[in-house]
């Protein structure tokens, strides 16, 4: 896990000062938490109906949620914000340093010390119990750890959600160009700033301080979230890992869904996601008694809700979503994430099947075009920068002639995967750049190729993303792609489907083959202003240049490309 910290530098100097109070009732009340370089940072402050120094003498456990995105936003924060009031909890909501009411703060200017004043800060009110908990979404949850590992003296938990363990990795990883995704989060194009952030961001192994990590955290992610591998890579770390308050207080929840998309609706009703497939009711939690309670209670309350007798690991096995007595679509409780599986290598061949059995013939192989002039659009985008959120049918972009796919037959049973993927790909170019994409999808009885997983390798990385080696044209390599984990259930009568090509665009920015430095490409450019209206850049591109690859895929008994696959046979269901 690739964590690095700064020590803290300078003591805490401040005292409290409220904007507008009402000490006659319990209210509202839009509060400025001073840091330590003097700075303030705007809040609300919300304590329930019943609030009193009489009826808690003591104070209040108080939940914090830190934005970028506008504190007085009303969405998923009103969920948690009534539940908690209604629970006896106190609520703050801030907003980030250098955003809507805390511009004043500096936007750019350094924030690695705010979590940690501002918790300590909060604990000292006479409305707190000197217990603070802190919850929240994405960016909301990145802030968590940011938080978590300056570790503040009165933050007892927290429960990160849909967020980056670390930025590099998770998100700009050279391996992974995730042009649309990283735009999302930045709510706007690719700019200048971007090396500022990835310099700001980048985290090594070799820096490493888990140990850090120091409190009891629920990790929440979706199984179709560009995050959830942070998530589990972050459990898995803090409960072998991390300090002391950390190590086996850890807990980790994945379910159906992706990134943004508000579980909290309606509890009780299907789970509709915008690429046409609909979970059962059973893949809705009730956060407020199933997650959000059990868990605050028991570490700022000292309650004994048996949160901490559950197993750590809480999964929803997805299945198909068309057949009410179709394998899966069920919970898992688990000891740790991924389970035990067996790696079962599913091999594609050059008559477009994919199966179990090894290539046997000495030389085959199949060859395609890569232009970037004309990429294999992303399927499923709703709109630029915005991630895809769930699956969606991949069948208008299979059949081009830069997209090879392989298909096994129709599954007699049902082939249950959770884990982590991995493609081992040999293949050639006639450049001394490209990338490699693949793609899995759950193919329906009725033709729908519905996507589940995908990744990308960039040739200059195929060994490491620290070091560029570029590709000697016609020379034979081994590529690793990495599709990430899953928890899915093929039903009988489906089938597993296979995609290779070199792009995928505008989940990921293209490869123009050419070896220059990744940036603003006047191709990348021009392909956005046709798929998307309204999309302008101004200034010059850094980069002009595209070249075409010609593609062999390699699929003989020397050259064995493969996908493996967790293959596991079931674990304990909840529901």
């Amino acid at each position: 896990m690739a964590i690095s910290v700064r020590r803290l530098i300078a003591p805490l100097f401040f005292s409290p000062m409220l904007l507008s109070a009402q000490a006659s009732a319990p209210s509202k009340q839009t509060i400025a938490i001073p840091m330590r370089d003097g700075a303030e940072l705007a809040a609300d402050l919300f304590l329930p109906s019943d609030y009193s120094k009489q009826n808690y003498p003591h104070g209040l456990p108080v939940i914090l949620i830190t934005t970028p995105y506008d504190r007085t936003r009303e969405n998923a924060a009103r969920y948690w914000r009534e539940c908690l009031l209604q629970n006896g909890y106190a609520f703050v909501a801030q907003d980030m340093r250098g955003m809507y009411g805390s511009a004043s703060g500096g936007r750019g200017t350094s924030r690695h010390g705010d979590g940690y004043d501002t918790v300590e800060w909060i604990a000292k009110q006479p409305w707190c119990n000197g217990k603070v908990g802190m919850l929240g979404y994405s960016h909301l949850g990145a802030v968590q750890y940011e938080t978590a590992i300056t570790t503040p003296p009165h933050l007892a938990c927290a429960i990160p959600a849909q967020a980056p363990g670390n930025y590099y990795t998770d998100s700009y990883y050279p391996e992974r160009f995730r042009k649309a995704d990283m735009e999302t989060l930045l709510r706007g194009e690719f700019t200048s700033r971007t090396q500022q952030l990835l310099n700001r961001r980048i985290r090594s192994r070799e820096t490493s301080e888990i140990k850090q990590f120091n409190i009891p955290m629920l990790h929440s992610a979706g199984w179709f979230d560009f995050y959830k591998e942070g998530a589990i890579e972050m459990f898995r770390a803090c409960q072998r890992d991390g300090g002391p308050g950390a190590r086996g207080n850890q807990k980790l929840l994945i379910g159906p869904w992706g990134h943004g998309v508000l579980q909290e609706e309606d509890p009780g009703t299907p789970l509709k996601l915008e690429g046409g497939l609909t979970f059962p009711p059973n893949s809705k939690l009730d956060w407020e008694k199933e997650v959000w309670l059990p868990w605050f209670d028991h570490w700022l309350k000292g309650k004994q809700t048996g949160v901490m007798d559950q197993p750590p690991v809480l999964y929803y096995l997805m299945g198909a979503t068309d057949d009410p007595r179709a394998p899966g679509n069920k919970w898992i409780a688990a000891e740790d994430f991924p389970p035990k599986s067996t790696a079962v290598p599913y091999y594609p061949h050059s008559d477009h099947s994919l199966n179990t059995a090894p290539p046997t013939k000495d030389k085959d192989s199949l060859q395609y075009v890569y232009d970037p002039r004309d990429p294999v659009p992303t399927v499923g985008r709703v709109h630029a920068r915005m991630p895809v959120k769930a699956p969606h049918d991949q069948r208008e972009v299979e059949n081009r002639p830069d997209v090879l796919f392989f298909t096994t037959p129709n599954l007699a049973s049902p082939l249950e995967i959770v884990g982590q993927i991995r493609v081992r790909l040999w293949a050639s170019c006639d450049q001394k750049d490209t990338d490699f994409t693949a793609k899995l999808t759950d193919v329906y009885p009725d033709g729908r190729s519905m996507n589940f997983l995908d990744g990308i390798v960039k040739g200059r990385y195929r060994n490491t993303y620290l070091k560029e080696e570029f590709l000697t044209p016609g020379e034979v390599y081994e590529f690793e792609i990495d599709l990430g984990y899953i928890a899915i259930v093929l039903a009988p009568g489906h089938r597993l489907r296979l995609a290779i090509s070199s792009s995928n665009f505008d989940r990921f920015d293209i490869n123009p083959n050419t070896g220059e430095p990744y940036g603003d490409h006047a191709l990348t450019r021009e392909l956005m202003a046709k798929r998307f209206r309204g999309y302008e850049r101004r200034g010059e591109p850094q980069y002009t240049a595209a070249l075409p690859a010609k593609i062999a895929v390699y699929l003989d008994r020397n050259h064995p490309t493969q996908v493996i696959l967790p293959i596991t046979s079931g674990g304990r269901s909840t529901r």
